[in-house]
């Protein structure tokens, strides 16, 4: 039942930070989201096949819960992180840091207490792991600022407000 509250109240914030975020944050940041998220697939993938996280309930309640953390607080996070720091380093690094801290430590801590999952590696390592996560998101992010999204023929400066409905 608490387990249930927690994933119910995970996607009701994931809704909130949605409709909180200006919609054109979605356009300008969609790339690396979409990159961010299927590299997080790759590792959830990589997780599973080589056992370094286990979830009780077998593999309904596996993906149940990679699939409420990757498209909820992941996405609107990874939008927020870049909407707030406006695509600077220092902003994006310090914001990150504090985020991957905070998810690494406390809230992994807490999660396997109530037994959502177990990870068989240490906070260190997935603090180590989110972090670089990071640094490639923002790689991502400059090099198709600078190189894709230029050649494109209708940017995302482009957009009136009526195209973003």
């Amino acid at each position: 039942m608490i387990k249930n509250s927690i994933r119910v109240f995970i996607v009701l914030c994931s809704v909130v930070a949605a409709v909180l975020l200006p919609k054109k944050s979605y356009i300008k940041y969609l790339p690396v989201t979409l990159f961010s998220s299927v590299v997080l697939m790759f590792e959830v993938f990589y997780f599973t096949v080589h056992k370094l996280w286990k979830v009780k309930g077998g593999a309904g309640a596996m993906v149940c819960d990679a699939m409420i953390f990757m498209l909820g607080p992941y996405v609107f996070a990874n939008f927020w992180v870049f909407h707030l720091s406006k695509g600077k380093f220092l902003p994006y690094t310090i914001i990150n840091l504090i985020a991957d801290w905070i998810f690494a430590f406390p809230l992994i801590k807490l999660l396997g207490k109530l037994r959502f999952f177990k990870l068989t590696i240490s906070s260190a390592q997935l603090f180590t792991l989110f972090s670089l996560n990071a640094l490639m998101n923002f790689i991502f992010n400059t090099f198709y600022e600078i190189c894709i999204a230029p050649r494109q023929t209708m940017s995302y400066q482009e957009y009136s407000d009526d195209d973003l409905i």
